[in-house]
């Protein structure tokens, strides 16, 4: 079940920030949005996959990040 925009913003998690930081070519991480929203990476990475669905992709490596799919 998708989290609301209620719930992920009263966690500090701003999904429509963190899809205009994307957009607008920021590379972001989960370890990094952890640390931002003083929030776990596994509860990140766990929101941001309720929200996107299949939208969205985690790439590994030292070029990675969070990377939405059309």
């Amino acid at each position: 079940m998708a989290l609301t925009t209620t719930q992920l913003t009263q966690n500090g998690f701003d999904p429509a920030t963190l899809t205009a930081r994307v957009s607008n070519g920021e590379r972001l991480t989960v370890k990094h949005l952890a640390k931002e929203f003083k929030l776990k990476s596994p509860v990140v990475k766990q929101l941001i996959v309720d929200y996107y669905g299949s939208r969205v992709q985690f790439k590994r490596g030292r070029t990675g990040g969070i990377v939405f799919t059309a």
